[in-house]
């Protein structure tokens, strides 16, 4: 199984640095909790969309975002790609995975727009500048992206299990809705109480749900950091920290320079 995620990981690495796409991997739910825990927890950075636009979309109606994802899962049929605008406009390219004859989720290339869609758009200002007016290359996804959901669909095949890991579905929960979520959020979700979820989470993932939150909103706040021009004070906000003077210490405690600086140093990477 190591070999197989590392070769996924690796491809998808590969296509958005090579290629500069917004490529990310969305799972059934059941298909999820039944995959080993070294693969949920190496694949759940994969599946989000990275885009600035995006993650102000996220903040302000996030279960739009996952309707939506269910929307897409029952247009899938397989082996057949296709484009669609999400419901906060941004047009994407879509390509189905299959567990047998069922879905499993799909692959999603993403950051496009159509003119048509601004008039929903959250924010115009950002729609322009990180939305991609070309056309959807089609052709060329058709060629890049099947490999991709072969490799996953051997995964799912060989390695999904009959036993439901709600660990797996906890941390999904959590890489979706970091930027607010609450340890009493998660216990009214999974039914679950206060010293459950705590002592589970400590033990599997060694920190904190408080603590995760926290490294996944740095993560986010350092993008935003990289590939936006916004202010510091903006950013802190967008990504979930009520604190701006709290953000900036633990960004630093995490990343070893103060935002300002991170950006400044590391900005000709992108």
């Amino acid at each position: 199984m190591n070999t197989l995620l590392h070769f996924i990981t690796s491809y998808m690495d590969y296509l958005k640095q090579e290629y500069r796409q917004e490529i990310s991997i969305h799972f059934r739910k059941s298909i999820l909790q039944s995959l080993p825990q070294r693969a949920c927890v190496e694949l759940l950075p994969y599946n989000c969309h990275e885009n600035p636009y995006c993650i102000a979309v996220k903040k302000k109606r996030h279960h739009k975002c996952i309707e939506s994802q269910a929307q897409v899962r029952s247009s899938c049929k397989k082996n057949k790609s296709f484009c669609r605008s999400c419901h906060a406009g941004v047009y994407e390219y879509i390509y189905p995975v299959f567990k047998s004859e069922d879905v499993a989720g799909f692959i999603a290339v993403s950051g496009y727009r159509k003119d048509a869609d601004k008039d929903i758009s959250i924010d115009c200002a950002v729609w322009d500048k990180h939305l991609c007016a070309e056309d959807i290359p089609t052709e060329l996804f058709d060629t890049l992206i099947p490999p991709l959901a072969v490799m996953l669909e051997k995964l799912f095949e060989t390695y999904c299990i009959e036993e439901k890991n709600e660990y797996n579905l906890i941390l999904q929960y959590l890489n979706e809705y970091h930027s607010t979520v609450t340890v009493s959020d998660l216990c009214k979700h999974f039914g679950r109480s206060p010293s459950h979820i705590s002592h589970m989470f400590k033990q599997k993932c060694g920190i904190s749900v408080k603590e995760y939150c926290t490294s996944l909103k740095l993560e986010d706040a350092k993008k935003l950091l990289l590939t936006t021009d916004s202010p510091v004070t903006q950013i802190a906000f967008d990504v979930g920290f009520n604190d701006v003077s709290h953000f900036i210490s633990v960004f630093k405690k995490k990343f070893g320079a103060s935002p300002l600086r991170y950006r400044k140093t590391h900005l000709s990477e992108f």
